[in-house]
C-alpha cells in the first residue's frame, strides 16, 4: 500500500541541512520565513537604538500601519536605511538579498545573524553604488533591479560596534 507521508519523510531525510543551529542561542530564528526574518531585523534594529537612545521610525502606510513597500525601511536620526536581514548559511556567509539601486534612501544597514552571534554593515548609498560596500550580484539573470550582497562574519562588524559604526553615519555631517 502506497504512504505518501512515508516516502516524503524518506526524501527529506536526504535533504537535511546543516546542524549548525541546533541548540545555539539563535536557533529559533532558522523557523521563520524570509519576510519574518525582515521583520525581525527591523523589531531588533528599533529595540537596539532605543537602548542607546536613538530615535528612530519607520514608514507608515494609509492605515497608519509600518509600510511594507518604501524606498527606505527604517530613519534612524535624520539618515533613511535601507535594512537587511540575513540568517548565516552553510557555507558561513550571510546573503543580503535584494538590495535596490533605485530606492531612496541614504545608506545600507546590514544584520547577519549567526548561530550565536550577530554582526552589522552598513554602507552610504554612496558606497553601495559604487562598490565600496562589497560585490553586488544580480539576483535575476539579465536583470537589474535587486541585487544580492554576500558578506563573511569577518566582514562585518560585532553587533557590540553598533553604536560607532551605524549612528557615526546618522551624526556624520557628509553622510
Amino acid at each position: 500500500m502506497l504512504n505518501e507521508h512515508e516516502i516524503l519523510l524518506e526524501v527529506l531525510s536526504r535533504h537535511e541541512d546543516s546542524d549548525k543551529w541546533n541548540e545555539q542561542m539563535f536557533e529559533h530564528i532558522k523557523r521563520l520565513s524570509n519576510s519574518k526574518v525582515g521583520d525581525v531585523g527591523q523589531d531588533f534594529v528599533e529595540a537596539l537604538c532605543k537602548a542607546l537612545g536613538y530615535d528612530c521610525e519607520f514608514p507608515l502606510n494609509r492605515k497608519g500601519q509600518r509600510a511594507r513597500q518604501n524606498p527606505w525601511d527604517i530613519r534612524i536620526g535624520s539618515i533613511a536605511f535601507e535594512l537587511k536581514t540575513a540568517t548565516e548559511d552553510v557555507g558561513g556567509s550571510f546573503q543580503f538579498n535584494h538590495i535596490r539601486y533605485h530606492r531612496h534612501y541614504d545608506a545600507l544597514l546590514c544584520i547577519g545573524i549567526a548561530p550565536a552571534s550577530i554582526h552589522v554593515g552598513a554602507w552610504t548609498k554612496a558606497e553601495v553604488v559604487t562598490g565600496k560596500a562589497g560585490n553586488l550580484v544580480s539576483m535575476e539573470q539579465g536583470a537589474n533591479a535587486s541585487y544580492k550582497l554576500t558578506k563573511k562574519p569577518d566582514q562585518l562588524t560585532p553587533i557590540s560596534k553598533f553604536d560607532d559604526l551605524v549612528l557615526g553615519l546618522v551624526t556624520d555631517p557628509n553622510a
